[in-house]
C-alpha cells in the first residue's frame, strides 16, 4: 500500500513538472481580416496630418468643408503634402474641365434652340417672311427710342427669332406709323398746334 501511494505520489509530481496546460484558444488566438487577437499596439494614435491646398487653386481660396473632406481621406491612406497637393490639383482641373464641357454643351444646345425659333419663323410667315422681318425692325427701332437696350434684351434670349415676337415689333410698327400719319394731318377745326396744348394744358399757358 505504501508502494501505492508512493507512487501516486510521483504521477503527481510529473504532472507537476510537465507544467499546467495552456489554454489552447488563448495560445493559437491569431489577428484576422475579420478580428481575433487582442490589439497589444499601446502606441498612441498619430496626430492627422494639416495639407495645405491653397497652392492648388487660383487665387488660394479652399472651400473649408471641401478641404476637411479631402484631408480625412488622405490621412486615410497616409498621403504626404505633395501627394496631396498634386492630387488637389488633378481634382481642380478635372472639376475644371467637366464646368468647361457643361457649359460648351449648354451654349450649343442654345444654338440650336434659337436656329429652331428662326426656322419655325419662316416656315409659319412664308413668303411675307421678308416683309414682316423688315416691319419688325421698324417697330424695334419705335420701340429703343424708350427702351434703349431692347436689341440686347431680344438677342440674350433668343426672343429675336420667334415668330410670335417678329409678328409684334410689326404690328407696334404699323401702329407707330399709324399715330405718325395722323399727327401730321391738320386738325379738323384748323387750330394750331399751340392752340391744342393750350386748350389740353390751360394751366401751363396763364398770362
Amino acid at each position: 500500500m505504501d508502494e501505492n501511494l508512493e507512487q501516486g505520489t510521483n504521477n503527481n509530481t510529473d504532472s507537476a513538472n510537465g507544467g499546467t496546460p495552456q489554454d489552447t484558444n488563448t495560445q493559437n488566438q491569431q489577428s484576422t481580416i475579420l478580428g481575433g487577437g487582442g490589439d497589444t499596439n499601446t502606441d498612441q494614435p498619430a496626430e492627422p496630418t494639416v495639407y495645405d491646398f491653397s497652392t492648388a487653386f487660383e487665387g488660394g481660396e479652399v472651400d473649408q468643408t471641401i478641404a476637411d473632406e479631402f484631408s480625412k481621406m488622405l490621412n486615410g491612406v497616409g498621403a504626404t503634402q505633395e501627394q496631396a497637393l498634386q492630387m488637389a490639383k488633378f481634382g481642380n482641373q478635372y472639376a475644371t474641365n467637366l464646368v468647361t464641357a457643361y457649359e460648351n454643351q449648354k451654349q450649343e444646345a442654345l444654338k440650336a434652340q434659337y436656329d429652331g425659333y428662326a426656322e419655325n419663323a419662316k416656315k409659319v410667315l412664308g413668303n411675307k417672311f421678308d416683309t414682316t422681318v423688315s416691319q419688325a425692325a421698324a417697330g424695334v427701332e419705335a420701340v429703343e427710342k424708350t427702351i434703349p437696350n431692347i436689341r440686347e434684351i431680344l438677342a440674350e434670349n433668343g426672343l429675336g427669332n420667334r415668330v410670335e415676337v417678329i409678328q409684334l415689333f410689326a404690328h407696334i410698327a404699323g401702329m407707330a406709323s399709324e399715330d405718325s400719319n395722323a399727327g401730321n394731318n391738320t386738325p379738323a377745326n384748323n387750330q394750331s398746334d399751340e392752340a391744342i396744348r393750350r386748350n389740353m394744358y390751360p394751366s401751363m399757358f396763364k398770362d
